[in-house]
């Protein structure tokens, strides 16, 4: 039996708070929805599942795919989003001896053109909100094709925290994405790691 880590992308990956934030808030506008106006605003769309969270805002559910359309990064928008610190190191550590997935509230595409400009390649499959807009299902999907192993969720919100406990998965929370630690200790994530060495060093030790 081994692994398998699922990754979020933006906010454990990718520092990409001020782009994605612009794009949220803009399409926001876009479809008819004011009260996702400011950065605390936007923060708090992550503290569940965020096409929950923008529907519960005005955002009609007819709408979401035209709002996914509308969160597309540019090529010359993606240059400039850059890795957080030793991401790129940690992710080909921990793919040695682990199967690496990515799911996402952005778009499938851009996150794959993403980390192919930053040669990154060491992950089985990105799953977008393009294809599915639910995380516990996007991951329900993942254990039902990569059955017998030991799943962990890696994320940087509560929304986080609480879609992989839904989906029955260990839960570990990053403290240099989006949401502060004392944020998401309130979730109570199995663990939380403060920078990607300790993520490196959790998988390098027995767990309980």
């Amino acid at each position: 039996m081994s692994n398998v880590l699922i990754f979020d992308y933006d906010g454990v990956i990718a520092d990409s708070l001020e782009i994605f934030m612009e794009k949220v808030i803009s399409a926001c506008i876009k479809h008819g929805s004011n009260q996702v106006n400011t950065k605390e605003d936007f923060l708090n769309l992550f503290n569940d599942n965020l096409y929950v969270s923008l529907i519960e805002r005005g955002i009609s559910k007819e709408t979401i795919p035209k709002l996914i359309e509308d969160f597309q990064i540019g090529l010359k928008e993606q240059k400039k989003i850059k890795l957080f610190n030793g991401i790129k190191e940690m992710l080909v550590k921990l793919s040695k001896h682990n199967k690496i997935i990515i799911i996402t509230s952005n778009v499938t595409k851009v996150v794959e053109e993403s980390l192919k400009l930053k040669n990154i390649d060491c992950f089985e499959e990105v799953i977008g909100a393009d294809k599915e807009t639910s995380k516990v299902k996007k991951i329900e999907s993942i254990k039902s094709r990569y059955k017998d192993n030991d799943y962990f969720y890696i994320g940087d919100t509560k929304g986080d925290v609480i879609e992989g406990r839904k989906a029955k998965v260990k839960t570990i929370a990053v403290t240099w994405g989006w949401h502060s630690e004392e944020k998401l200790k309130e979730e109570k994530p199995d663990f939380i790691v403060h920078n990607p060495q300790e993520l490196v060093d959790l998988f390098e030790k027995p767990k309980d």
